[in-house]
């Protein structure tokens, strides 16, 4: 049980400096990125988890009206969309 908890903290771990290395990407590399990963891939597979979060970067930038290249402060995510 805690050899999983200590895997799953990894998991997240490496998803989150994906995540953060995402927002530093400029727009047209994300789109390039996207049209690399595959279009249909496993559930909750490598590709799929890189998918959603080049698209919801993508998708973030296009509500906020940056879809340009945007410089952010080292440390500073992206925050969520308010609905």
């Amino acid at each position: 049980m805690q050899k999983s908890a200590g895997l799953l903290a990894n998991l997240g771990d490496s998803i989150e400096a994906i995540a953060d290395h995402i927002v530093t990407m400029e727009t047209r590399q994300l789109h390039q990125l996207l049209k690399l990963l595959p279009s249909k891939s496993e559930i909750a597979s490598a590709e799929m988890v890189m998918g959603i979060l080049v698209y919801r970067e993508i998708e973030l930038r296009r509500r906020r009206g940056t879809g340009g290249d945007v410089s952010p402060f080292p440390g500073l995510r992206t925050p969520p969309v308010q609905h």
